[in-house]
């Protein structure tokens, strides 16, 4: 079973590339949905992020806070590898759990989405990374446009992530998703076709 990782920028149209992956049939596991399931009420993680950040973290109904959370975090580096190294082993053990459940069921590729891929260190734990890229001006008005950003807020969360040209370099396979969703349906579509013959999967292409 070939593993690939699946990352991108923020507004860079990763989701939509997750999307047609699973439209095509291959599973997709997504990351930040292992995360939210990590620090939901009653999970150690959510327990240990209240005794290590403050019960202002908390919200009324018992859930991370996650805008309070991010408050803390986004600025302050040590703060936000102290929120990682809570919740990431937790992640990762999960993923490796489905991963070991998509192989028994024999499926030849799976997509693991990650949005922070590069920045958690994760790129040896795929048999290849795949990079949604579209230019940084792209990313900044997407975001002006789709969250109501100032462009002066746009800029201040692109720099808090690893540039997406340098993933561009760092990828093994790159979608480019500055065209239509044709466009980038089709580059999917090749790519997936390629990773099935890497896989070795010569037939029943639906799995």
């Amino acid at each position: 079973m070939l593993v690939v990782g699946l990352t991108g920028g923020i507004a860079s149209g990763k989701s939509t590339v997750s999307s047609l992956f699973q439209q095509l049939g291959v599973p997709v596991i997504c990351a930040d949905e292992l995360a939210h399931e990590a620090v939901k009420p009653g999970a150690p993680a959510l327990e240990e992020i209240r005794r290590e950040f403050g019960d202002d973290t908390i919200d009324t109904d018992g859930k991370l806070d996650r805008v309070a959370m991010a408050r803390l975090v986004f600025q302050d580096a040590a703060l936000r590898r102290k929120l990682e190294s809570i919740i990431h082993p937790r992640v990762s053990e999960e993923k490796d759990s489905r991963l070991e459940a998509f192989r028994r069921q024999g499926h030849a590729v799976v997509v693991v989405d990650v949005p922070l891929l590069y920045e958690s260190g994760w790129e040896k734990a795929f048999d290849l990374v795949i990079v949604v890229h579209v230019p940084r001006h792209v990313q900044e008005q997407r975001l002006v446009d789709r969250d109501d950003m100032t462009h002066e807020d746009a800029r201040a969360r692109l720099d808090a992530q690893m540039p997406i040209d340098e993933k561009r370099v760092r990828a093994d396979k790159i979608v480019d998703n500055t065209g239509s969703l044709q466009q980038t349906r089709e580059q999917v579509e090749s790519i997936l076709s390629e990773l099935r013959v890497a896989a070795g999967q010569t037939d029943n292409p639906g799995i």
